[in-house]
């Protein structure tokens, strides 16, 4: 299964990493400019979502601290910096940094809301990552995709997150459709729907030369708890309540 998982995996990460090349070397513009629509270009930061009473946004997602040096931030800002003088971009804030699991209601596939479903839900997550113990996961790649987003792509050799997704598909009573297969953490969002070849040559250069380095240093990610977000804001984790499950079993890696 883990096996399989992996080979799926490879096989998404490889056509995110093909995708500014299939797309005729250009970002998909139109992609962009659907995210642009998103944020505030005077902060350059994610607006809220529309409310809709009954019906919150809930992101499960792990909170990534790395294993190894050197941090994101100062990667985040020489991904921007590459493209700085000729985009608008946003960079993800260190702690709003983590790995999507699911959403329990998606912004585009809302489910219902009320305090009592907020504790029913809470107490399935807390059976789901009863005997998940903290776990690493080494760098698979940092990949620009064509729809803007500057990614961090993970390697998850033990299946582990997607065994997480299989539980919460069975232990949900009504997750919506979507639910990610790959493992990655978005960096950077570049929010001008066209730029320059050369500053987008410049751009996947330095995810290149930023991949050698992770890889030369080993570099993992730890997760160790997973957060409920009563999200608020777009692809903001922690923009709203957060609820903190700990993995409570010992530290030995699966």
């Amino acid at each position: 299964m883990a096996a399989k998982a992996e080979s799926i995996r490879a096989e998404i990460y490889r056509s995110l990493e093909e995708s500014i090349a299939k797309n005729g070397g250009r970002l998909e513009e139109e992609k962009i400019r659907v995210a642009v629509e998103q944020f505030d270009f005077g902060t350059k930061m994610p607006i809220a979502y529309p409310m809709i009473p009954g019906a919150d946004v809930r992101l499960v997602a792990c909170p990534i601290t790395p294993v190894r040096q050197p941090s994101i931030p100062p990667l985040m800002q020489e991904i921007a910096a590459a493209v700085a003088d000729s985009s608008i971009v946003h960079v993800n804030t260190e702690d709003s940094m983590h790995v999507t699991m699911f959403h329990a209601s998606h912004p585009d596939d809302r489910r219902p809301y009320s305090s009592e479903i907020r504790a029913k839900e809470i107490a399935i997550l807390r059976d789901i990552v009863a005997d998940v113990a903290p776990f690493s996961l080494p760098l698979h790649s940092i990949t620009a995709a064509s729809s803007g987003s500057i990614i961090m792509l993970m390697d998850d050799p033990h299946d582990i997150t997607g065994t997480l997704r299989r539980r919460a598909r069975t232990a949900f009573p009504d997750l919506p459709s979507k639910v990610p297969q790959i493992v990655h953490s978005t960096l950077v969002r570049v929010l001008s729907p066209s730029i320059s070849s050369t500053a987008l040559d410049a751009l996947q250069s330095k995810c290149r030369e930023l991949t050698k380095q992770l890889r030369d240093a080993d570099f993992r990610i730890s997760l160790e708890s997973v957060w409920y977000v009563e999200e608020t804001h777009y692809s903001t984790a922690k923009s709203g309540p957060c609820t903190t499950i700990p993995f409570p079993a010992s530290s030995t890696e699966a």
